[in-house]
């Protein structure tokens, strides 16, 4: 098998796709770009990438104290599916919505928004990553919280990549903010790579061992899976793709053998 491969950035790769200057990219599933540039994701069938399902990381101390915001955050379970992520995505990303308009659209939608009680209990403290989905998420739960609970929430968003959000939670700098099941497995954990082989391909799988892990190691409780899979992925132009009667990874395997 012969595949030309290219080193291009993030920032222009989804684009370049679109552009013909490239067939097949690696991206992230739930990117608003695949709906900008009407790129389709290739089945994952072999099990390469594993599973990076998104849910709320808790201090296990608050949420003895206040666990009623378990029960709010775990509202937004089973709501967002990978195409739901993406089209919110595309609004912020594309359209330029605010995370907090695109928040509140989505929760009255769904019937979850409700009016703040004021907030007089106390301080929930939510922090995010530096990039659109996480701002999003942000938003919804605290719009949850604030609806469902008599807590007041304070956000920290864009703090930076995995590391500094995880730094920040257990240095009781914030108490809550969203992550993802392959982070924690990969990043966070890093496992051996017996481990790694025989769970990676599970999601079920996967979201014990980190939730197990993260209660024993540092006292922090992953709530219920939000629903989607920002995974890493391999992308075509959907036209493309439809024409090659290429739909998963195996059949591009099988077509690159046969050219």
């Amino acid at each position: 098998m012969d595949m030309e491969t290219v080193v291009i950035s993030d920032a222009v790769m989804y684009k370049a796709a679109f552009e013909q200057k490239l067939d097949v990219i690696s991206g992230y599933s739930t990117e608003g770009r695949l709906k900008a540039y009407d790129l389709t994701i290739l089945s994952d069938d072999k099990g390469i990438f594993p599973p990076y399902y998104a849910a709320p990381v808790i201090r296990k101390q608050f949420l003895a104290k206040y666990p009623e915001v378990g029960k709010a955050l775990n509202l937004l379970a089973g709501h967002i599916n990978d195409s739901t992520m993406t089209a919110l995505n595309f609004k912020v990303d594309q359209l330029k919505e605010r995370p907090e308009k695109v928040a509140r659209d989505f929760l009255q939608a769904e019937g979850l928004l409700k009016q703040s009680k004021g907030g007089k209990k106390g301080i929930f403290r939510i922090g995010s990553k530096i990039f659109g989905e996480q701002y999003i998420l942000v938003e919804m739960y605290k719009m949850l919280v604030e609806g469902n609970t008599d807590l007041l929430v304070e956000t920290k968003t864009g703090l930076g990549g995995t590391k500094i959000c995880f730094d920040a939670i257990r240095n009781n700098q914030i108490d809550c903010y969203p992550e993802y099941t392959g982070t924690g497995f990969l990043v966070i954990l890093q496992p051996d790579q017996k481990t790694i082989q025989q769970l990676s391909g599970n999601k079920a799988a996967v979201y014990s061992y980190v939730k197990k892990a993260f209660d024993r190691d540092f006292e922090l409780e992953w709530l219920e899976p939000v629903g989607f899979n920002n995974a890493y992925a391999l992308m075509m132009r959907r036209s493309q793709a439809a024409e090659l009667k290429i739909s998963s990874i195996s059949d591009l395997v099988a077509y690159l053998k046969n050219i």
